[in-house]
């Protein structure tokens, strides 16, 4: 295996991330200039305009352990609480119980039923909505004071060899010999 191989690997993710970015970002904004139809439609497609434009960003939000926890909490909780039942949305009538938000893909009632596609909206808002957690995390982060706990040097006493890197080196320790 080459060299030349082995240092495009790194960057293969990156160029996943980007591509995602974009598309999620694209398709987000051209859905909401090409029509609205309901908050949860608008509410759907502000979210992937975000969740892509946090993919393009990644490198410059440089998340913390505790964004990418909040991020990844998101995801299935936010799926989870999408599952409790609701009879108040349309289509699927044949199916009473529809669950999911902010797609209803999983109908019960006359028997269990998964629509893939839904589903797989509902995957992808609640990953980008799982970024934008991320990024907020972040965000709250920057704007809170350093946690830094200060330090009492006072009472520090120098041992081995810090009491000697204050003092002057003698030419005869020099390597050259004395060559001035």
């Amino acid at each position: 295996m080459s060299a030349e191989r082995d240092d495009a690997w790194p960057s293969i993710p990156t160029v996943l991330r980007v591509m995602a970015g974009w598309f999620l970002l694209g398709v987000g904004l051209l859905d909401l200039a090409t029509g609205v139809d309901g908050p949860t439609y608008v509410l759907f497609h502000v979210v992937l305009a975000l969740g892509g434009a946090i993919l393009l960003a990644l490198h410059r939000i440089d998340p913390s352990r505790a964004g990418y926890a909040a991020g990844a909490l998101v995801a299935p909780v936010g799926l989870g609480l999408g599952l409790l039942p609701t009879t108040a949305r349309c289509c699927l009538a044949w199916y009473p119980q529809r669950r999911g938000y902010p797609f209803p893909f999983l109908g019960a009632g006359g028997g269990t039923h998964v629509d893939a596609r839904y589903l797989a909206a509902d995957l992808v808002f609640w990953a980008c909505a799982g970024l934008v957690a991320m990024a907020v995390v972040r965000i709250v982060e920057r704007l809170r004071p350093e946690r830094r706990t200060p330090v009492d040097v006072s009472g520090y006493v120098a041992r081995h060899a810090e009491e000697r890197a204050y003092v002057a080196q003698h030419r005869a320790d020099e390597n050259v010999g004395g060559l001035t």
